[in-house]
């Protein structure tokens, strides 16, 4: 009975987690295309992220592991390559920013290739297995870029809270699944690692957004008064 109970959960916990990461970076991609703004959002974050991303699906298609459990892999891949897209066309076109411009769309074509590679077999068992080992140091690296931008800039800028809080919630999902169905600890401890640094980015955007909204309230009341 317990273990009916337990596969129906694990199995409504994936189902969540694939459904949800559909449209995880979404609300980011709409929100700089409408605005046509990507201030407080760190290219090299992304870049990072989308490493961890690309290093993550490889090794679970390599293991051949159940598609439920790395299911969302696939998309953020493809949704962090729009999203670099878009960061490398909206990014402001001066002196400072013209070398990150490039980056983006360089790290397209690496990733694309990294990913064709392993699908061909042309990657080494060996860096295969210890990929593994440099998620978890990219994927915390890639999120405390972001949280220092948006403290550096005091600002959260066109950061989507809503992304952040779906990839919290993924990472929580995933470390429950992940214990039960692999019982891979390399992939556990970074997943804890993403889920509380994920949660430190939402409260972040919380906390300034709130702040922005203030501000705006105070503005407007000063110019009615005047």
């Amino acid at each position: 009975m317990f273990h009916c109970f337990r596969m129906v959960v694990l199995q409504l916990l994936s189902l969540s987690v694939n459904i949800l990461c559909l449209v995880q970076k979404l609300p980011q991609i709409i929100r700089i295309y409408q605005t046509k703004n990507v201030n407080s959002i760190s290219i090299s974050s992304v870049l990072l992220e989308e490493t961890a991303y690309t290093i993550m699906l490889t090794y679970n298609l390599w293991k051949n592991y159940p598609l439920s459990v790395f299911f969302e892999y696939i998309f953020l891949f493809l949704q962090d390559v729009l999203l670099l897209y878009a960061l490398a066309k909206y990014s402001r076109n001066d002196k400072d920013k013209q070398t990150d411009r490039s980056k983006p769309y360089y790290g397209i074509l690496i990733f694309c290739l990294y990913l064709l590679a392993s699908l061909m077999g042309f990657i080494p068992p060996t860096w295969m297995n210890l990929s593994t080992i440099f998620v978890i140091p990219i994927s915390a690296s890639s999120k405390i870029l972001q949280l220092r931008t948006i403290l550096t800039n005091k600002s959260v800028g066109q950061v989507s809270r809503t992304g952040w809080a779906i990839a919290a919630y993924g990472s929580f999902a995933r470390i429950i699944t992940n214990l039960y169905e692999t019982q891979d600890m390399k992939m556990v401890v970074n997943l804890l690692i993403s889920f509380i640094l994920n949660t430190s980015i939402v409260i972040a955007c919380t906390i300034y957004s709130q702040e922005e909204r203030a501000s705006k309230s105070t503005d407007e009341q000063r110019k009615k008064t005047t």
